[in-house]
């Protein structure tokens, strides 16, 4: 289940990246909202180690 989850948050993470290349606009900040979630990827399997 948490990989499924990680994977999710890579794949959007990688849509925002992508979006943010191709210079289309948004409210957000696709380059930080890409960031948020690849280190969120990286911070779940950590905080469920604890």
């Amino acid at each position: 289940m948490l990989d499924a989850v990680i994977l999710i948050l890579l794949i959007l993470a990688f849509v925002s990246f992508a979006l943010a290349a191709f210079n289309v606009s948004a409210r957000i900040n696709l380059v930080g909202l890409g960031l948020a979630l690849w280190i969120l990827t990286a911070l779940i399997p950590a905080l469920v180690s604890l």
